[in-house]
C-alpha cells in the first residue's frame, strides 16, 4: 500500500491547474495576431496630376494579414520604392527609380489618419514628380515591431 501512495504524495505538486494553452519556448501568445504578410490592394493606381505643374498621387491601399489571414489595424513603419519593370525577366524589378521617405504609424493618431475602416485597409498618397511612362513596380514594405519584415510588390500601369 505504501508503494502505491508514496509516488501521489510525490507527484502532487503545488502548482496550479494547468491552463490547457502549450506554447512554443520563448513566444508569447500574441504574436500570432501580428502582422505577418503585407497585400496591396487591386484600388491602387496613379493619378496623374490635372495640370502639367504639379505632382502626380500614387494611391495605395495596403492591408496587413495576421497568420490567420485577417485584415488587422497595427503600429508599424512603411518602407515604398518604385522600381522599373523588367519584362520576360527571372526578376522583374529593374532599376529603382524612387524611394519615400518611411512612413512611421507607430503613433496612434497618425495610424488611425491612414486607416480606411470599411476597406479594413491603409491607405497612403504618395507624391511623385514626373509619372512613369512605362509598367512599374511598386513595392511596399512594412517594419514590426516584432521583427518582422513582410513586403508585396504590385505592377502599376501609367496612368491613361
Amino acid at each position: 500500500m505504501l508503494l502505491v501512495l508514496l509516488p501521489l504524495v510525490f507527484y502532487a505538486g503545488c502548482t496550479g491547474p494547468s491552463s490547457g494553452l502549450i506554447l512554443p519556448f520563448g513566444q508569447p501568445p500574441c504574436t500570432h495576431y501580428g502582422p505577418a504578410r503585407i497585400d496591396i490592394i487591386p484600388l491602387t493606381s496613379l493619378v496623374p496630376a490635372p495640370d502639367s505643374g504639379r505632382n502626380s498621387t500614387i494611391n495605395v491601399y495596403a492591408c496587413l494579414l495576421d497568420s490567420f489571414d485577417s485584415q488587422i489595424k497595427a503600429p508599424a513603419v512603411f518602407r515604398f520604392e518604385l522600381f522599373e519593370y523588367l519584362q520576360r525577366s527571372t526578376d522583374p524589378k529593374g532599376k529603382r527609380l524612387f524611394l519615400w521617405p518611411d512612413l512611421d504609424l507607430t503613433d496612434p493618431t497618425l495610424n488611425n489618419n491612414h486607416w480606411q475602416d470599411f476597406l479594413r485597409a491603409y491607405l497612403f498618397s504618395l507624391p511623385l514628380q514626373s509619372p512613369p511612362a512605362e509598367t512599374c513596380i511598386l513595392q511596399v514594405t512594412c517594419f514590426c515591431p516584432s521583427g518582422k519584415r513582410p513586403s508585396a510588390d504590385f505592377l502599376l500601369k501609367p496612368a491613361r
